[in-house]
């Protein structure tokens, strides 16, 4: 029933097509959800399986300057030959476009990560760094019964996740909460959160209480690669 509802939202945006950066590459253009909580895309033909000579389909994300780009897939069903998922059926996702308004990619791009296989083996979620998200499908290998995906999307305000403290002067991203300085309690982030924090980076956070107070402190979400768990 599920399933229906979201095939039914999904009609308008079919039709929001443009013209691929990469000249190979077919493009789906995505701007808006026209006024509803979330829009939907799917792969080609879903749900039933999807044509074996999909060369290079965009999916292409793009909101508004202030926005980032939240996806989640309600179902994923892509035919998986490499443990890696480097080649065959693939679904390349790529975050990092910085703060331009337009969805930017070609053969020189590097992406986030590589998508295949099932629902179980795709990330909860997926948000990019700034404006801009794209996903690219490639089907590459044998024909096969694999149905595709159907996901969501929706924008969201980047400044909601703006952590309360101040820049620590002289540093990258350290951060000073201070008692005096403002309001009694706030919130904190890692950087870009809630999309995924940069490699070789340290960021320290500062938290400092006037006289006979006491700090508390509420993770609400931690998610952190076990090499960085220390």
């Amino acid at each position: 029933m599920e399933i229906r509802f979201l095939l039914e939202l999904l009609l308008p945006f079919l039709f929001a097509s443009g013209v691929a950066v990469n000249p190979g590459c077919e493009c789906l253009l995505f701007t808006s959800t026209f006024g509803k909580e979330f829009g939907v895309f799917s792969s080609p033909d879903y749900p039933r399986p999807y044509p074996s000579d999909v060369d290079c389909l965009l999916y292409s994300f793009v909101g508004g300057s202030h926005d980032i780009v939240h996806i989640t897939f309600v179902d994923f069903d892509v035919q998986k030959t490499h443990l890696d998922c480097s080649l065959g059926d693939r679904v390349e996702v790529f975050l990092s476009l910085g703060g331009q308004l337009r969805a930017d990619v070609n053969d020189r791009t590097p992406p986030a990560g590589v998508l295949c296989g099932g629902l179980r083996d795709v990330p909860a979620a997926l948000y990019s760094q700034g404006p801009a998200l794209v996903l690219a499908m490639h089907a590459a290998g044998p024909p096969s019964n694999s149905s595709g995906f159907l996901g969501r999307f929706r924008f969201l305000d980047r400044r909601s996740f703006r952590s309360d403290g101040r820049r620590v002067l002289g540093t990258e991203c350290d951060q000073l909460f201070s008692s005096g300085d403002g309001p009694r309690n706030g919130r904190f982030f890692s950087p870009r959160y809630p999309s995924s924090y940069p490699s070789n980076t340290t960021c320290k956070y500062y938290f400092r209480a006037r006289e006979k107070e006491r700090i508390r402190l509420v993770f609400e979400e931690v998610s952190l690669q076990k090499r960085d768990a220390r």
